[in-house]
């Protein structure tokens, strides 16, 4: 059998794997009980940590996903049962082979137990990668932090793949997926972004689904062109250049791609798209009239192409 560490963290606002890695090697290696010799580099691009397209790497292939099934721990790298883990997981692996399953599930929930790593960002004042407990009431992170730099209008859970939660229930709901489903919305790769008042949900929200676009390893039709109308239509609204249909058919395409293709790229890019036309949906308005509420104009949510080396 074998063990793939992943480390990718393609999420751009996500900075809680390269914290383990950089800071708590031990911690990873430890839990995945394997090699150093065994780490390979892949390309950056979002897709290429998915885990099927680890083992075509680690066999010599493009990083880019296969057709399921069957799946990695039914036949991965050279063919044998391979096992796919986040860094963070394997940290949590080495923590309860070293100290138990009670102390694990001494802090947290009955049904989401221990700590997550949560990268913050946005309009707080303290900006960084906190470790907290699962269920920690959104309220509790923001004190953590320092509390808001910035009122704050909306609040993306999940990272790129998770969803927009308006201000108004970010207050009310817990860092647990079963406090967040409810609202359509999931702890994800534990990234939490809260978006300055003054910053336009639209525009930073159609940079995202174009920066989605980028990320197909063109090989789904569905993936390929619909993101890319999905992101089309979105950088239309954002310019102002959009018509009174373009809700409907954003929805509707986002419908045509949802749950095609070999990745979950594009459910990731429709579940953001869909929640970022509810949550922003004044300003949806607003943009399709010709204007914007917008105040400042400098981009805030960080796109994988623009972060810098890794």
């Amino acid at each position: 059998p074998v063990v793939v560490v992943n480390g990718s963290e393609g999420e751009p606002a996500s900075r809680k794997d390269r914290l383990l890695l950089v800071t708590r090697p031990h911690l990873v290696l430890d839990g995945a009980l394997v090699a150093a010799a065994r780490i390979v580099s892949i390309p950056h691009r979002y897709v290429a940590g998915e885990e099927r397209s680890l083992v075509r790497l680690i066999d010599g292939g493009p990083a880019i996903p296969s057709a399921a099934p069957p799946r990695p721990f039914e036949r991965g790298v050279g063919g044998r049962p391979t096992l796919v883990q986040n860094v963070e997981t394997l940290g949590h692996l080495a923590q309860i082979a070293a100290f138990g399953a009670a102390w694990f599930r001494g802090v947290g929930t009955e049904h989401e137990p221990g700590t997550r790593l949560v990268t913050v960002s946005g309009a707080v004042a303290n900006p960084g990668v906190y470790e907290m407990a699962s269920g920690t009431p959104v309220t509790t992170l923001l004190s953590s932090v320092g509390g808001a730099a910035h009122d704050f209008s909306a609040v993306l859970v999940g990272g790129y793949f998770g969803s927009w939660v308006s201000a108004a229930h970010a207050a009310a709901v817990r860092l647990s997926d079963a406090d967040l489903r409810p609202l359509g919305a999931g702890l994800g790769s534990g990234v939490v972004v809260f978006l300055p008042a003054g910053v336009c949900g639209v525009v930073e929200s159609a940079r995202v689904a174009r920066w989605f676009a980028r990320q197909t390893a063109d090989q789904c039709g569905p993936c390929v062109h619909g993101l890319a109308a999905i992101g089309g239509g979105l950088a239309q609204l954002a310019r102002h250049e959009a018509d009174a249909t373009v809700t409907d058919r954003l929805l509707r395409w986002a419908g045509d791609v949802e749950g095609r293709g070999a990745c979950r790229l594009p459910d990731g890019a429709v579940r953001f798209v869909r929640t970022a036309l509810s949550v922003f949906g004044d300003e949806v308005r607003r943009h399709r009239a010709g204007t914007c509420s917008a105040t400042v104009h400098e981009p805030v949510l960080p796109l994988g192409d623009d972060r810098g080396p890794t």
